[in-house]
């Protein structure tokens, strides 16, 4: 599966790293700039605190998505019994400053924020948490798009497009650790449909889904409907008979991975107790599905759309029949749900939450147009 990766360092190995390594921290670090400067960043730590003690004004479904909080309080226990023994950061350091102006509420917040006993070292794992999510959707998306594309600039450029979406996704977002999470489930499950690993290890990525955010519900459909072939259908006399089922363990592999998601689903509402969502501008459903497509809201939603996505659904949806079958299969199972259920749920300016089509469906589907037609164009010249 990571073949491509090993033959692309096997040259002069040191300083393909290091030229790697580089190139990926800055793309790393962009999107999490961003989101400090331009957006929400800065309220991670009040929000994560309130999680742990249950009086998240978020408290559904923030409340329920519970593994990134986890893996953060355990990489803060790390960080006590090591590092800060060493460097005790918060005894080295006032944070103070000069103003040559008055300074804007912003930077207050942010001063008093530093001055918060603990939450200098919060600071830390949570940029150091999402640096990690961004190298391993980087390590993952490489291998998926490997698939598709022999290019590996190609591939490359790919990346850097989906660093700018990455960073042009953060209206009203802080870290929002849970939604890289998903984009993280998500290529994790392509690479084990695409390479045919063994599908018990679905089985271990559905739990995480579950605990991490309700989102992942697709994932056990995503195996399931890649297992089929859709070749012989012919929309025009639409028969079952056309259609290539899977084989009965595939069948009990989803049945299973869904019965695990939904006992955890269920069971963290049990634990924590129900609540009705908090209500964004308005109620979800209809006002919410009207507020995104015929507002000013959506006006601005649109923008953010064009500001994270480009125009390549367009181009897409423009010369769709040339896709190879799997991308076809994987854009109609999961795009129009996946658009639909936000439009209808949330406020859909916040972008971030279209990532996982990005990485999975759109990009690769760009990055193949473009190298087969360029294939063609040398084919021609010849």
């Amino acid at each position: 599966m990571f073949t491509r990766i090993i033959q692309l360092l096997q040259r002069n190995r040191k300083s393909k790293i290091f030229f790697l390594g580089f190139c990926f921290a800055l793309l790393s670090l962009f999107p999490i700039f961003r989101n400090f400067y331009y957006s929400n960043g800065i309220l991670t730590y009040e929000r994560h605190i309130a999680i742990l003690e249950k009086r998240s004004e978020f408290y559904n479904p923030w409340q329920y998505r519970i593994l990134c909080p986890g893996i953060v309080e355990g990489m803060m226990w790390v960080y006590n019994n090591t590092i800060d023994k060493i460097y005790p950061i918060e005894q080295k350091f006032a944070y103070t400053f000069n103003a040559t102006s008055a300074p804007t509420e912003e930077t207050l917040k942010f001063f008093k924020l530093l001055n918060t006993k603990g939450a200098i070292k919060y600071l830390i794992i949570f940029i150091f948490f999402r640096f990690v999510e961004h190298l391993l959707i980087f390590l993952l998306a490489y291998v998926v798009w490997s698939y598709f594309i022999r290019n590996n600039w190609l591939i490359f450029f790919g990346l850097i497009f989906l660093t700018l979406a990455m960073g042009n996704s953060i209206a009203a977002a802080d870290l929002a650790f849970n939604t890289y999470m998903d984009n993280i489930l998500y290529l994790l499950t392509a690479c084990i449909i695409l390479y045919r690993k063994s599908p018990l290890w679905l089985l271990a990525i559905v739990p995480l889904g579950a605990l991490n955010r309700e989102t992942s519900i697709m994932i056990p459909f995503l195996y399931f409907i890649s297992q089929m072939d859709f070749k012989n259908l012919n929309l025009r006399s639409f028969r079952f008979s056309h259609i290539s089922f899977p084989p009965k363990k595939v069948w009990f592999i989803t049945a299973l991975a869904y019965v695990i998601f939904f006992v955890i689903f269920f069971s963290l509402r049990i634990y924590f107790g129900y609540r009705e969502p908090q209500m964004w501008k308005v109620p979800s459903g209809l006002p919410m599905l009207k507020l995104n497509l015929l507002s000013p809201v959506a006006f601005k939603a649109y923008f953010e759309m064009i500001g994270t996505f480009g125009v390549i659904p367009f181009i897409i949806l423009y010369v769709f029949r040339r896709f190879p079958h799997i991308l076809k299969l994987w854009f109609i199972a999961i795009v129009p749900v996946w658009f639909f259920v936000h439009e209808y749920t949330v406020v859909t300016y916040q972008t971030r939450l279209f990532l996982v089509p990005i990485i999975l469906v759109f990009l690769p589907m760009m990055l193949w147009l473009i190298e087969n037609e360029a294939r063609k164009s040398l084919t021609f010249k010849v």
